[in-house]
C-alpha cells in the first residue's frame, strides 16, 4: 500500500495533547489512522486519529496515546503519513503535499525550473522547494502558480523579477 506524506507535526497545541499538523490540507481529518515517522527513521508509529479540526493554518489533531502537552511536544518534527487510497481527492484548488512532490515546474513560456523536492509552511503562503539545473528556487504557492493534476505539471506565471537569476 502506498504511503504518502500528509504533512508534519510542527508544534504542540494547548495542554491537552493536541498536535499542530502543517501541510495536511484536511487529509488528516479524512483518515482514521496515520503513521508518524521521526526524522531520519524509516520506521513509523501507527496512530489512530481521534479528532482533527482546522486551527488557523494548521490542523489541530488529537491522536490515540497522546494525552498531554509533553507527549505532544515529543512528536514535533514527525512526518505524518497515510495510505493514499484512504485520502480521496483534496477538493478544488487544494493539494496534498505528496501529490506535488516530484512534479516538474516550468515557467509560462515552458522553461524548465526543476522538480518539487519539498514544501514548507510560512505564516502566509506555502512555498514549493524546486531543484533544477540552476540550483534551488523557492516558489510561493500564489495565484500565479497553476497546478495541473491531469498533466502532472506545475506552471509558474511569475511577476517580473521573481524568477530571474541574481547577477554576481
Amino acid at each position: 500500500m502506498a504511503r504518502v506524506r500528509l504533512g508534519k507535526v510542527v508544534r504542540a497545541l494547548g495542554l491537552g495533547g493536541l498536535v499542530g499538523v502543517a501541510g495536511s490540507e484536511g487529509g488528516v481529518a479524512r483518515v482514521g489512522r496515520i503513521e508518524l515517522r521521526r526524522p531520519g527513521s524509516e520506521a513509523g508509529e501507527p496512530r489512530r486519529v481521534l479528532e482533527a479540526r482546522r486551527q488557523g493554518k494548521l490542523w489541530a489533531v488529537r491522536l490515540e496515546g497522546v494525552e498531554d502537552r509533553t507527549a505532544a511536544e515529543g512528536l514535533v518534527g514527525c512526518e505524518v503519513l497515510a495510505d493514499r487510497e484512504d485520502l480521496g481527492e483534496p477538493g478544488e484548488g487544494r493539494h496534498y503535499w505528496a501529490d506535488l512532490e516530484g512534479l516538474p515546474v516550468e515557467t509560462g513560456t515552458g522553461q524548465a525550473l526543476g522538480r518539487v523536492e519539498g514544501l514548507y509552511v510560512t505564516g502566509g503562503v506555502d512555498v514549493l522547494v524546486v531543484r533544477g539545473e540552476r540550483g534551488e528556487r523557492l516558489v510561493p504557492l500564489a495565484p500565479y502558480v497553476t497546478i495541473d493534476r491531469e498533466s502532472r505539471r506545475i506552471r509558474v506565471e511569475a511577476p517580473e523579477g521573481l524568477l530571474e537569476e541574481e547577477k554576481g
